[in-house]
């Protein structure tokens, strides 16, 4: 047996070897109604409702918008970069590290009528809940630092040169300004699930919570108000409001009901020259037999709409298209009211809004929430 004496020095432990990787963590809030994102499209998951696959497409658009529309060709293979390809793996991980307890909600928040249930119409008209404002959830974004990208590339011409292709070069920038560029634009201006573009699904991060990424196109901020909900609430009215006004005055129309004919109170018809148009080229307006002019307003009159309340040299015009499309007509009278439409399956004829409106909190204020209506130009980065 060795005596004490005889015993060497325990040597020094190990320098730590570094991975370089870079991993962060960042607790996201719901702000306003969460439309879906689950597995299945329009759907809430109670048991996933929140999934990282989806934040990772997410901050890819984003990241799109902030940095990739400036990189001209360079775009894509700098995309590849951070978030992978076939050939390139992806050093970027998101990670959801704990899935929140919600709640399900009625998507019209108790106001049939109200902005939440017209920014939320799809949820209502396809007897969908969505996820209540104020969940909360820890997402981890983990990447690898440089030596990990440089590695990445080697492995990646390696195998360039053995299909005999040209290399790719040997330097990989950092990524990590990149990520950071895209989390905070998702955070300002994005959101979960669908109908984001409303305001649905809205996220706030109080670890980035102070003035937004700078986009081409133009931001309006009105007045503070009380919360991000309410907040929101205001940003859509307006919107709304644009949209469906001008219009005739409320007035009575006269139906008929399996219970005999009944008085209720409608708007009157719309002065945008949509549907106008549309009874123009596809000859639908109603115009009840015997309807001869009693004087009443167009935009008012229940029995005839064959009068045009646009004037008609300025017809066929859908200047609300550059909206977004489709736009869904919907004609409660007259003989087209039991036309089938054509579902609209060819993605090329989708137009993205180059609108969006949030209810934003900019900074960690529990008393205080910007409302903020933002807008882009169709043709700029938001493509």
């Amino acid at each position: 047996m060795p005596k004490p004496d005889d015993i060497p020095a325990c040597p020094e432990p190990p320098a730590a070897r570094s991975s370089g990787q870079v991993a962060k963590e960042y607790q996201i809030s719901l702000i306003t109604p969460l439309f879906g994102g689950g597995v299945e499209a329009g759907k809430a998951d109670e048991t996933f409702p929140i999934r990282g696959t989806s934040i990772r497409g997410h901050l890819r658009h984003w990241w799109r918008v902030t940095v990739g529309h400036r990189l001209g060709t360079r775009m894509w293979p700098r995309e590849e970069e951070i978030f992978g390809s076939t050939e390139f793996p992806s050093p970027l991980s998101v990670r959801v590290l704990e899935q929140p307890q919600i709640q399900l909600v009625e998507p019209s928040y108790g106001d049939r009528f109200g902005p939440i249930a017209y920014a939320l119409f799809s949820a209502i008209e396809s007897q969908q809940q969505v996820i209540r404002d104020g969940t909360t959830f820890r997402l981890q974004l983990a990447w690898e630092g440089t030596q990990g990208l440089q590695s990445r590339r080697r492995a990646q011409n390696a195998q360039r040169e053995k299909d005999g292709r040209k290399t790719l070069p040997e330097v990989v920038e950092d990524i990590g300004s990149d990520i950071e560029s895209a989390l905070r634009a998702w955070c300002a201006f994005g959101g979960l699930g669908a109908r984001s573009r409303r305001g649905c699904g809205a996220v706030f991060c109080k670890e980035i919570a102070y003035e937004p990424p700078r986009l081409p196109g133009k931001i309006l901020v009105a007045a503070s108000q009380p919360n991000a909900l309410e907040a929101w609430k205001e940003s859509v009215k307006a919107y709304r409001d644009f949209r469906q006004s001008p219009r005739g005055r409320i007035h009575q129309k006269a139906i008929d009901t399996r219970s005999g004919p009944r008085t209720i109170r409608v708007p009157g018809r719309s002065h945008w020259p949509e549907a106008d148009s549309i009874r123009k080229i596809s000859g639908s307006a109603l115009r009840a037999a015997g309807t001869a002019s009693s004087g009443v307003p167009a935009d008012e009159d229940t029995r005839n709409h064959s009068v045009p309340v646009v004037p008609e040299k300025l017809l066929p015009a859908f200047p609300r298209a550059i909206l977004g499309l489709p736009i869904n007509f919907h004609f409660a009278d007259g003989p087209g009211k039991n036309r089938p439409g054509e579902p609209n399956k060819d993605p090329q004829d989708v137009q993205l809004t180059p609108v969006i409106q949030m209810g934003r909190r900019l900074i960690e204020c529990p008393r205080r929430s910007s409302r903020v209506r933002f807008g882009m130009r169709a043709s700029g980065a938001l493509e």
